[in-house]
């Protein structure tokens, strides 16, 4: 009768460190959730060590070559080189969207009055 006893303690032990081992903190199930974030983690930092050389290349470039930096000047600065001309155009109003619906006008000054309609 004793030994019955122990050996159902025993089986039960064993059962509780058998789902113990797979459901734990420490478990199999989490140490694969564990191994499935550093696969993510690792995937990130390559992405951003691939962002962080496009973008050393592009302070070398800005560094080094006159042809990049006059590409950002004229474009993103508006610059232009001696002797040149910039011409700026006004935007067609009724290309911007929504300016059909509203009934205004962007282009149009502070001071502007809105057009007369006849009868």
């Amino acid at each position: 009768m004793l030994r019955s006893v122990l050996a159902v303690i025993m089986g039960l032990l064993l059962l509780g460190l058998a789902v113990q081992a797979v459901f734990g903190p420490t478990g199999q199930l989490e140490m694969n959730r564990l191994e499935e974030e550093v696969e993510s983690l690792v995937q990130q930092k390559e992405a951003l060590e691939s962002g962080n050389r496009q973008v050393m290349g592009e302070i070398e470039s800005l560094k080094t070559d006159p042809a990049t930096i006059e590409k950002i000047a004229r474009e993103e600065l508006g610059l232009v080189r001696e002797g040149e001309i910039k011409i700026v155009t006004k935007p067609d109003p009724r290309d911007s969207p929504g300016a059909a619906a509203s009934g205004t006008d962007p282009a149009a000054l502070p001071g502007d009055l809105p057009p007369q309609q006849t009868p």
